[in-house]
């Protein structure tokens, strides 16, 4: 097989390596934030929980699931990890297609998200392959997935 960019050869199948986006800027931020409080004022206290609950907010929604595509099988395994470790099998006989969704202010991006669609799967419940700043960085994820599903 062809080597990618955006996918690492694991196993038998790929998985999609995982960027920086607006999520992990804003729990960065809250951490230096907590820094500062506690350092350059007199609320120590207050800048332990916003600290704690910056730490707190990165261990249970930011670290990113781990996504795994399987061509030989046919499958897509979304493993979530954190506090609520689920994992969640696809099969990629149902697959619809990828969707990029941009979110942006005005003509500054925010992020980028790619999403992969089923055909029983529901809108909300789809699963988040990657995400990053750049719709360009989306769109090459997409392009090596769709060359490893065709293959």
């Amino acid at each position: 097989m062809e080597e990618f960019k955006h996918l690492k050869k694991e196993g038998s199948g790929y998985v999609v390596k995982q960027y920086i986006s607006l999520q992990h800027i804003i729990v960065v931020m809250w951490v230096l934030i907590s820094i500062l409080v506690m350092v350059y004022s007199s609320y120590l206290k207050t800048g332990i929980v916003l600290l704690l609950f910056s730490l707190l907010l990165t261990i249970i929604a930011f670290i990113p699931p781990r996504i795994h595509f399987d061509p030989g099988s046919k499958l897509l395994t979304v493993v979530n990890t954190g506090l609520k470790r689920r994992q969640f099998t696809y099969n990629l006989d149902e697959f619809e297609g990828f969707e990029l969704q941009t979110i942006g202010m005005g003509i500054i991006p925010l992020g980028c998200f790619l999403y992969v669609n089923f055909k029983n799967v529901s809108g909300f419940k789809r699963p988040v392959i990657s995400q990053s700043f750049s719709k360009k960085t989306m769109q090459e994820v997409v392009n090596e997935l769709e060359d490893l599903i065709k293959t």
